[in-house]
């Protein structure tokens, strides 16, 4: 969550807009602790009322070690944020772009809403989306420009996303005595078992989980927030606290219920 790299992604926007004639909008979300959305529009009163959708965040901390953007070959780059999702923002911006300078550019209303907290969004969501559900209830069609199935096809539904985290304590004391009645298998062995009945007995058609991050040790010390933490222990002590921290994706609202009773 790096707030000021979000702030300054959206300033890059904001220029490029202004000079296609577009009215900028920076809404700060320091009340949900987020950095801000971007929104910028273009009036006009022929035609379909457009919403145009991306965000101005990506899954890469401001200390993550990715954070070199590098051109492979002449169309070609990486960087943090490239897929997810500068590209696509960039696409709306060039496609509008063309429209102008070809004369073409609809007299329309079309709404481009740059969130800022589209990879984890600020709570409560009917503060977070306010904007965005306002700017919904304007439109005739929205369209969003995140990756999906790829190129030439359209995606016309996308499955739910939540978040879930396991954690599993068991008793502290020497590996000499791992496996007996008193101490049992430990956290660690434990928190796989778990996560292997995941494995196995949730397979299901649309249905995905995934764990993105596993810490076990003697002392565990972990930010769900940030997604990371540090740990300590040794190999003849046996683990007292694992936590497994991931996500699930599913298509309907009963699929998820489903998923989660088991």
């Amino acid at each position: 969550m790096n707030f000021d790299g979000v702030r300054k992604v959206g300033q890059n926007y904001i220029d490029a807009y202004n000079e296609l004639g577009f009215e900028t909008r920076w809404i700060p979300q320091d009340e949900v602790n987020r950095a801000g959305h971007l929104f910028l529009e273009q009036n006009g009163t022929s035609g379909k009322r457009m919403l145009l959708i991306g965000h101005l965040d990506t899954v890469f901390e401001e200390d993550s070690p990715f954070q070199t953007f590098e051109m492979l070959d002449e169309s070609t780059a990486t960087g943090p944020g490239v897929n997810d999702m500068k590209g696509g923002n960039v696409m709306i911006l060039y496609a509008l772009k063309a429209l102008k300078e070809a004369g073409a550019i609809p007299d329309a209303q079309i709404i481009v809403a740059l969130i800022g907290d589209e990879e984890r969004a600020g709570s409560p969501v009917s503060k977070s989306r306010k904007d965005l559900v306002e700017a919904a209830k304007r439109s005739d069609v929205a369209l969003g420009f995140e990756t999906a199935t790829g190129f030439n096809h359209a995606t016309i539904a996308r499955r739910a996303s939540f978040s879930w985290m396991l954690e599993v304590t068991g008793r502290q004391a020497h590996s000499s005595g791992i496996f007996s009645e008193r101490t049992g298998a430990g956290s660690v062995y434990e928190t796989a078992r778990i996560l292997n009945r995941f494995y196995e007995e949730l397979i299901e058609e649309y249905l995905t989980y995934n764990v993105g991050v596993i810490i076990g040790g003697t002392q565990v010390d972990y930010d769900a927030e940030n997604i990371r933490g540090t740990v300590s222990g040794k190999t003849n002590i046996v683990p007292q606290t694992t936590i497994a921290h991931g996500g699930i994706r599913f298509l309907t609202q009963e699929q998820g219920e489903r998923a989660f009773q088991k």
